[in-house]
């Protein structure tokens, strides 16, 4: 069974701009809301795109515990 930084790194490995293109980045950035990407990202371990989704909260939501 794979780790959670076993997937996570594999995930990592995978270069979304060469396999999707602008249009296909910006529909996944769209569906995944930042809340969505924190509890993928507890599944998954830390996928960089995914903590970027994460940490585009907006300010007044910051406050808030994911």
């Amino acid at each position: 069974m794979a780790t959670k930084q076993e997937v996570a790194d594999y995930i990592n490995s995978i270069d979304l701009v060469d396999l999707l293109n602008d249009t296909e980045r910006a529909h996944i950035s769209e569906r995944i809301t930042p809340y969505l990407a924190q509890a993928l990202i507890k599944v998954v371990g830390d996928v960089s795109w995914l903590v970027e989704i994460r940490d585009n909260v907006s300010r007044d939501q910051t406050n808030r515990n994911l």
